[in-house]
């Protein structure tokens, strides 16, 4: 059977059912959307297009960024690590040598359980 299509040159390219599953429009080919070719295009039209789609800072966009950069989710732990260090330097308690050690436990410790919490399955 594949060896008669073949030879009549009717060969059918189907995709397979995974492939229909996980791209149903084809948005993952490998063809090329533009078929002129190279020589016809002009590049700076393109380029001064594509720069223009690119969003510039704004006004808005910055109010974005305080809010996010304000919140207290944000300024509490940094105002309960500058509290913490003045408490442990007024009671001579702050001993940098033991501290720095601690600390880098307690980024690997982070980084691990974020890894683990915000992996993105497949």
């Amino acid at each position: 059977m594949v060896d008669t299509q073949v030879t009549s040159d009717m060969v059918e390219e189907k995709r397979d059912i995974l492939d229909e599953i996980e791209d149903p429009y084809e948005l993952y080919e490998e063809d090329s959307i533009n078929y002129a070719p190279v020589e016809e295009l002009d590049l700076r039209a393109i380029v001064k297009e594509e720069k223009k789609k690119i969003k510039t800072f704004s006004l808005n966009s910055m109010k974005h960024g305080v809010k996010g950069s304000t919140s207290l989710f944000r300024l509490v732990p940094y105002v309960f690590l500058v509290l913490g260090f003045i408490a442990l330097k007024n009671n001579d308690l702050l001993d940098i040598a033991v501290y720095l050690p601690s600390l880098l436990v307690g980024i690997v410790v982070g980084s691990v359980s974020g890894k683990e919490l915000f992996s993105v399955e497949k």
